[in-house]
């Protein structure tokens, strides 16, 4: 529970989210009914930036074969103190948004812009579990059509969970509309390198594989 006095961050649809946004993927045992793909497709709304990002969000996912010890990024030592003071979103507060800013300067980690870019992050992560349950558990692809496509073509835009974004409709690329979000953003301008590769490589015929 937050205390009364707690100023929340994320929107009312996300202080709801009932998983914990710093474990990946925790959605695949949920069912296909109507509410929980509502409160999906109504998450995926509450995250979408307005506009483009000036970084992609969140930072690429580390692995141990990467990096070890000290090798680690320093963004994963202050996701470690945010999945400890609020592990899921209904604890993302501005009272304890500052406790861990405060905590992550005692250790010597940067805490530029610190409220914004964490809040940011922990939307992505969360836009990203979202995501990748619509693409590849949900079976019914008419119950997606065309809403998950449209969100996902926006996420790729806006340079958040793009890869995941990218990932759902290369998922449901039987669907006409996937197919033709993916056109669309073989030709957008900006996108990273590693987002169009994965674009391209999903286009049929001369711009891709057909797999």
């Amino acid at each position: 529970m937050i205390a009364a006095e707690e100023t929340p961050l994320l929107p009312e649809v996300l202080r709801a989210y009932p998983y914990p946004w710093g474990n990946a993927f925790v959605w695949t045992s949920q069912e296909e009914d109507e509410e929980t793909l509502a409160y999906a497709r109504a998450v995926l709304e509450a995250c979408l930036p307005p506009g483009p990002l000036a970084a992609p969000e969140p930072p690429q996912e580390v692995t141990v074969r990467d990096c070890s010890g000290e090798e680690y990024p320093e963004w994963t030592a202050i996701r470690a103190v945010l999945r400890e003071r609020m592990p899921y979103a209904r604890y993302v507060t501005a009272e304890r948004m500052a406790g861990a800013e405060a905590e992550c300067a005692r250790r010597g980690l940067g805490t530029a812009g610190f409220q914004e870019v964490w809040t940011r992050r922990i939307t992505a992560w969360i836009a990203e579990q979202t995501l990748y349950w619509c693409g590849l558990m949900v079976d019914d692809e008419a119950a997606l059509t065309p809403w998950l496509m449209d969100l996902a073509e926006r996420y790729v835009e806006r340079g958040m969970a793009a890869a995941k974004a990218v990932g759902a409709l290369g998922c449901t690329r039987s669907v006409p509309e996937s197919r033709a979000a993916l056109a669309r953003l073989s030709a957008y301008e900006g996108l990273p390198e590693e987002i169009r590769e994965s674009i391209v490589s999903l286009r049929p015929g001369p711009y891709g594989g057909t797999r």
